[in-house]
């Protein structure tokens, strides 16, 4: 019944806390996206100006070529100032040989060539009047010269002006867009404040109309008849003067029952057996009055949140009066669409939310195969699903099927069902398109995604193969070079070329583990059950080399079998095994070891963990490492940053996932990876 269905999340109090949570979540959330947006400046900042400093450095390199090379008349021919920037040409104790320098300048360059005296090039920042200055200088010592590039700091930060202004366009469009949906939110809860109160103000006029029919409802948790009732409405007040309490409870209500109706209605209220979920009978009820007074009641047990409810409808009668049909007060009152059907299927009546919905044809409807309301492509799914309920049958799911409104637009309803109950099924409905709406459009954005996503896939396969053809061209041609020309051209030339052969072989070792990464998952593997021990010692085996060089030791429990591609958890192991052995200690050999235990929280998986003595990984890093292209250690070794990135995939590929383990205490040198997947069938 509606009367049990206003949920708690509707109160007026339970809306006001809603909107007082999205005005703090709001704050919150444009308080983050402009301290995001400061830090992001202040990195950009920090970054541009020191490209700028780097610049400036290479400048004054090359500029102090033709400043060595020319004599002292050709000197006074290069320009001093173009583009903002300025030239200066001085001598070991900084003295002007062309341009203009400041002399509070040159104290300052003199400081700092005598902080760093071992190095000819460098760069500092000052001050020239108002002027921030960036400085940068190439000793030459040798031919008593030095030369000085000067150009103002701002001009170095051009470009930054530039994203700075972009990304100011950008947060405000999000600030904006925040902004749009925090009102949209809190508009929304707003007219749920209002239809809250418009429904309270409507429950209180339906029990006023369902008063003056002399009706009454009460309602209490089966397995606690002896607490207060879970619903009280117009009783005591039908009963007129009784004796009961004021808070009175199922056991209350049951001693007022005749001894005949006492013994027709124990084995439901009493001893909780049911025939079916809803029944109905003639009761007197014990008043104060010497005959007692008659009621037609009808009773339905129904589950919430796992627990039992009984709801008891009482319908007052006289003597001279037949029984009468306790619905119809409900179909009048009811604010929710609500039908009655016949055994056959045929529409008896409705309420008057059904015809605001569906218009003038409900009427003619009347005495008509009640499907026939629906979709025409539901109509036979909606006939089979009602008659299960006419017959008395509980659905094991809501009923949910689509309407066409009197303005000829979709409605979804979903129904709920009682009966039969003297011939009669009753059903009320609940508006639930904008919810089968959000599905549908759930479901395309959610295919979208997959298609996107795929797209992506794709293009990293197809880009780093097609990459493959054109730089093994440049590979082949640059070592060519260095074998034919190698040691004739200058030690600049072959260094050049070491360069690009190094550059290039870089390159084809990112591609291959790019290409490698983008195949992972879109190959239709053999998937069967593998014994991950034997995994273990093709993954050695490969790795044999390395392991023998390292005098790496290798130990392990019995593992379990797995369901899964065999090649892919090779991969897995071989990439943890071989991250374990690159980052030892130096002068410790590598110590792995390797367990498997099922998961406490899924026993469906198997947790794995790989445990090292290497110079170990910092807990800030723990999610970083598992990106693409993230190292940790750029300069000390070698890499792609593709490895462990691969080793998630596979994991998330098997159903599982991976972590470092961060709980691992500093004094315990090197690193732990903890992975779950899942066993096999058996």
């Amino acid at each position: 019944m509606f009367l049990t269905a206003i949920e708690p999340s509707l109160s007026q109090r339970s809306l006001r806390t809603l909107r007082h949570r999205l005005l703090l979540l709001s704050f919150s959330g444009a308080f983050i996206l402009l301290l995001s947006f400061g830090i992001i400046q202040k990195t950009l900042y920090d970054s541009a100006l020191e490209q700028g400093r780097s610049e400036l450095v290479r400048l004054v390199s090359s500029i102090s070529i033709s400043v060595a090379q020319a004599n002292k008349r050709d000197l006074l021919s290069i320009p001093v100032h173009q583009d903002n920037i300025s030239l200066v040409v001085l001598d070991n104790s900084l003295a002007v040989l062309h341009g203009s320098f400041p002399p509070h300048l040159a104290i300052e360059l003199r400081q700092t060539l005598a902080r760093h005296h071992d190095s000819t090039d460098g760069s500092l920042t000052c001050e020239h009047g108002q002027t921030a200055i960036m400085l940068a200088y190439h000793s030459m010592p040798e031919l008593d010269r030095m030369a000085v590039v000067m150009v103002p700091k701002m001009a170095l930060l051009h470009e930054w002006f530039r994203g700075l202004a972009l990304h100011a366009v950008l947060f405000a469009l999000i600030l904006l867009v925040m902004t749009w949906l925090s009102v949209w939110l809190w508009l929304r809860l707003k007219r749920q404040h209002i239809r809250a109160s418009d429904l309270a103000g409507h429950f209180s006029d339906v029990e006023n109309n369902l008063s003056n029919f002399g009706c009454a409802m009460i309602g209490w948790q089966i397995a606690t008849p002896n607490t207060p009732l879970t619903l009280q409405l117009n009783w005591p007040e039908v009963l007129g003067n009784s004796p009961h309490p004021v808070t009175p409870t199922a056991d209350d209500f049951i001693k007022l029952l005749g001894p005949a109706s006492y013994a027709q209605l124990r084995g439901a209220l009493v001893d909780d057996r049911w025939p079916q979920d809803r029944i109905a009978a003639m009761v007197t009820l014990n008043s104060g009055d010497t005959n007692g007074q008659r009621f037609y009641l009808t009773a339905t047990r129904h589950a919430d949140h796992g627990k039992n409810y009984v709801t008891v409808l009482l319908l007052e009668t006289t003597a001279s009066q037949e029984i009468c049909n306790p619905f119809e007060a409900y179909l009048q009152h009811s604010p929710e669409p609500a039908i009655a059907v016949d055994i056959q299927g045929r529409l008896r009546g409705f309420s008057t939310a059904l015809e605001s919905v569906l218009g003038d044809k409900v009427h003619f409807a009347i005495g008509t195969p009640f499907f026939d309301l629906f979709a025409e492509d539901q109509r036979e799914e909606a006939a089979h699903a009602f008659a299960g309920c006419i017959s008395g049958e509980k659905p094991d799911h809501e009923l949910i099927f689509r309407m066409a409104d009197k303005n000829g637009h979709d409605r979804w309803l979903a129904w709920h069902c009682i009966g039969p109950v003297d011939g009669v099924m009753l059903g009320s409905a609940r508006d639930v398109t904008e919810f089968v709406d959000n599905a549908e459009k759930l479901r395309e954005t959610l295919n979208q995604l997959k298609r996107s996503n795929e797209d992506l896939e794709q293009f990293a396969y197809v880009a780093s193969h097609d990459l493959q053809e054109p730089l093994r061209m440049v590979t082949s041609y640059t070592q060519l070079l260095k074998r034919r020309y190698g040691g004739t051209l200058g030690p600049d030339a072959d260094e050049y070329i070491n360069y690009a052969v190094d550059g290039a072989k870089r390159m084809h070792k990112l591609i291959t583990h790019l290409l490698e990464y983008a195949r992972t998952g879109n190959q239709s593997g053999d998937q069967s059950i593998i014994d991950c021990n034997e995994v273990l010692n093709e993954a050695q085996a490969d790795l044999k080399a390395a392991i023998s060089e390292t005098r790496a030791t290798i130990t392990h429990i019995a593992l379990p079998q797995l369901y899964g591609d065999r090649i892919a958890l090779s991969r897995l192991f071989q990439n943890l095994i071989g991250n374990a052995i690159k980052y030892a200690r130096p002068g410790v050999p590598p110590l792995i070891n390797i367990s498997a235990l099922r998961d406490p929280v899924k026993p469906d998986l198997w947790r794995f963990t790989l445990h090292d003595n290497g110079i170990g990984i910092h807990p800030e890093h723990a999610q970083r490492i598992f990106r693409l292209f993230q190292r940790l250690h750029k300069d000390e070794f070698s890499g792609t940053g593709l490895g462990l990135s691969l080793c998630r995939k596979i994991v998330e590929q098997h159903g599982g996932e991976i972590w470092l383990d961060t709980s691992r205490p500093i004094s315990d040198p090197g690193a732990s990876f903890v992975f779950t997947l899942r066993g096999s069938e058996e």
